[in-house]
């Protein structure tokens, strides 16, 4: 049965270095997912660990896009969250200061609490690498490569 663990990372080298172990011990690049608040650190992230490109979300580009970032910088309108992945389509764009990305997270199966937990992460220029298991048995594995890379706790 399929199984998702998530892992919240402090720093973008910290996320990329825990999404190379990743690959190198057989989880495949396909089922690798990041989200956070800023943009400019995804990009690198999935660059530097090639996990696709980043996705912002429909309405986030163009004129639109130039005007809600501003009123984002101005307070006027909520930040909204930047993926990359296979989740990123559904993650993307999610309001991180109305439930948006907390709501995406409980639709991929992640218990309420622990999703508005992780949008409060992301909130705070967190990172949240997504990983999608084929079975639960590497939940460990996956969980031991990311306590090596400096994971921070969920609450």
């Amino acid at each position: 049965m399929p199984t998702l663990v998530l892992g919240i990372f402090g720093h973008r080298s910290d996320a990329v270095l825990a999404i190379e172990e990743l690959k190198k011990n057989g989880i495949k690049a396909k089922h690798i997912s990041a989200v956070t608040k800023q943009k400019n650190t995804l990009e690198i992230i999935s660059k530097d660990a090639a996990i696709g490109d980043v996705e912002t979300g429909q309405g986030n580009n163009g004129l639109y896009g130039t005007a809600r970032g501003l009123g984002v910088g101005l307070d006027m309108v909520a930040d909204s969250a930047v993926a990359a992945g296979p989740a990123a389509r559904k993650l993307a764009g999610a309001d991180l200061e109305t439930d948006g990305l907390a709501v995406s997270l409980i639709g991929m199966g992640i218990p309420q609490d622990d999703a508005e937990a992780y949008a409060e992460h992301a909130d705070l220029e967190h990172i949240i690498v997504i990983v999608l298991l084929p079975e639960e048995e590497l939940r460990e594995k996956v969980q031991v490569i990311f306590a090596k890379h400096e994971v921070i706790p969920l609450k």
